[in-house]
């Protein structure tokens, strides 16, 4: 083990640049968003399409003013078929490492969400997460359309 935990203190020692970001810039953000329209909103969506999910279920599904349990209603099955894809896994490891809640399902979506929105709320959630927990030390956002904001005072995040 001795090799191991060298490696891994020398891992968690890195750094990162983030090559390919699409986060938007976190004062835009869709403050009407809750956790489970922003994280339908990305690639995961598209698991649960692959997985069977209809387009009319997906799209009720990202509306933040219907009301939650009856979307994650929705979601659930197709949840349970797709959790274990890369991005289902990234959201897992999210809700278990950024907001504390260790399972994603039924009993647990409403404490997500409230964490996710408290988060918000906040302010400085990029920071948080991106820098802070994640050790990138610049993200260079792939957006389109452009919202470059190159003179911006936050130097972390680019805009190409």
């Amino acid at each position: 083990m001795k090799y191991y935990d060298e490696l891994l203190d020398y891992i968690n020692g890195l750094e990162i640049v983030d090559t390919h970001e699409h986060l938007p810039i976190e004062a835009k953000r869709d403050m009407k968003a809750d956790v489970l329209s922003e994280w339908l909103s990305h690639y995961f969506s598209c698991d649960l399409i692959s997985a069977g999910m209809s387009d009319e279920d997906m799209a009720e599904a990202k509306n933040p003013s219907i009301d939650l349990m009856k979307r994650w209603k929705k979601v659930e099955s197709w949840w349970k078929a797709a959790q274990n894809t890369g991005y289902g896994r990234a959201l897992e490891v999210a809700a278990r490492d950024i907001y504390g809640i260790k399972e994603i399902n039924s009993r647990t979506i409403l404490k997500l969400n409230e964490a996710f929105i408290e988060a918000r709320k906040k302010g400085g959630h990029y920071k948080r997460v991106l820098q802070d927990m994640s050790k990138i030390a610049v993200s260079i956002r792939d957006t389109w359309p452009m919202e470059a904001e190159l003179d911006s005072a936050d130097k972390f995040v680019f805009t190409f």
